[in-house]
């Protein structure tokens, strides 16, 4: 994808960003809130992808993974082992194991708080500016994450290998989908993002939400099988 095309791509992505945040959600959200009849769920994900689909019901944030990124392996392990990883201390580090946090970094011109689980899983609070502000959040909201409604989100972003799909798909949790820069027609959750084709991997979607064309959050969220669109 040349400049241009990416440059037109964020632009477009921008716009129907704040139109479904600011616009959509905020005068037309009661038709797709008032299908909604689980309220009382848990999104686990590996990226920002959770708080646009909290953003869309207006929900309280009953996850700890809002608004941070964990490379796909330590999101493996994290899923793994869910339970004892949540109730294990947050500690932050100022080194990481991923080049690719260091690029983060100079992207945005900033450092971020990096949390550490276990002493192998990183929790990269790329929207958070302090230490203080991440581990106050993450606490809270370990608090209400419900274990027994859980949903989980996974997608082909930095570092991912096909392997760790299929360690995905062996993974005991009843609700998952797979955000997938390709078609993947053997994987039953695998949402084909047709947007990011073009790209090695699925780009941040938060805000313009666009796996909404090809998967329903709704129905999913309900536990209905026919999610994918």
């Amino acid at each position: 994808m040349g400049i241009k095309a990416f440059l037109k791509r964020i632009n477009r992505d921008a716009l129907e960003s704040v139109v479904k945040w600011q616009f959509i959600d905020k005068y037309f959200s009661w038709l797709e809130r008032s299908k909604l009849k689980n309220k009382g769920f848990s999104i686990i994900g590996n990226n920002c992808f959770t708080g646009g689909m909290y953003h869309k019901f207006g929900l309280k944030y009953t996850t700890p993974t809002i608004w941070t990124y964990i490379f796909p392996e330590e999101y493996l392990r994290f899923l793994e082992k869910l339970d004892w990883y949540l109730s294990q201390p947050l500690k932050f580090t100022s080194f990481s194991n991923h080049a690719m946090s260091q690029k983060y970094t100079e992207i945005m011109r900033r450092k971020y708080p990096i949390g550490l689980l276990g002493g192998d899983v990183e929790i990269h609070f790329m929207h958070y500016k302090t230490e203080k502000e991440a581990l106050e959040k993450w606490t809270r909201r370990v608090n209400r994450v419900n274990f027994d409604n859980l949903f989980v989100v996974f997608s082909d972003g930095e570092e991912f290998k096909e392997e760790f799909l299929e360690k995905f798909e062996k993974l005991p949790y009843g609700h998952k989908i797979f955000f997938s820069a390709k078609p993947r027609s053997n994987c039953s959750f695998a949402v084909f993002i047709r947007e990011c084709a073009e790209s090695p991997h699925v780009y941040d979607s938060t805000k313009n939400r666009n796996y909404e064309k090809y998967f329903d959050l709704v129905k999913w969220l309900n536990g209905e099988k026919d999610f994918l669109k």
